[in-house]
């Protein structure tokens, strides 16, 4: 195999990565390289000869918003920002509880609006581990537990402004509320430190 000559990248290719870099700050003390000249020898019409057809290539969908890297998504039982042994600890239900939320029998929306206060609140006032009981759902004579509040509550922890206040959270334990409950283990506000 002959070793390919080095062509650089194309206007395509250019064009691609600019609209890729342009959605991130470059390191200090560097800057973008200037933007792609528009094509001119590449996919122009020679005189006398008919347009080459265009081969129709996908369109680029548009680079989704990133993400802060110390905001992972959270999942039931993982822990990302504390050691393993506090991790393990908040897992068992060892930690001290500071607070709870019983969500039971409200409606979603209720549910969600008394989740982001509550949150809020005892962020404010330093609780570091909270329960919050969304209850096991209803259950029909032939039907599975449906738990609507159950099944919403890890989206609801890991939409803003919750996510930045939450570290983790984990199925609660029997004497804290088994298979209907949640511990939410809450950062540390700066004046908490």
């Amino acid at each position: 195999m002959a070793p390919r000559k080095d062509r650089g990248l194309s206007s395509e290719d250019l064009r691609i990565w600019r609209a890729v870099a342009e959605t991130v700050a470059p390191f200090p003390g560097k800057t973008l390289p200037p933007a792609p000249e528009p094509e001119t020898a590449i996919g122009a019409p020679v005189e006398g000869k008919a347009p080459a057809r265009k081969s129709r290539q996908p369109a680029v969908a548009a680079p989704a918003k990133p993400r802060s890297p110390s905001l992972h998504e959270l999942d039931a039982g993982t822990a990302h920002g504390i050691d393993h042994r506090m991790a393990q600890r908040f897992k068992r239900g060892q930690l001290p509880i500071d607070a709870h939320l019983d969500l039971h029998g409200m409606t979603r929306e209720r549910a969600h609006e008394a989740l982001n206060r509550f949150l809020a609140s005892a962020q404010s006032r330093g609780d570091r581990c909270i329960v919050v009981v969304t209850g096991k759902g209803q259950k029909g004579p032939l039907e599975p537990h449906t738990g609507v509040l159950k099944a919403t509550l890890p989206r609801w922890l890991n939409d803003a402004p919750n996510r930045a206040r939450v570290l983790a959270f984990a199925p609660a334990r029997p004497q804290h509320g088994g298979a209907g409950a949640f511990y939410v283990l809450l950062k540390r506000t700066r004046q908490d430190r």
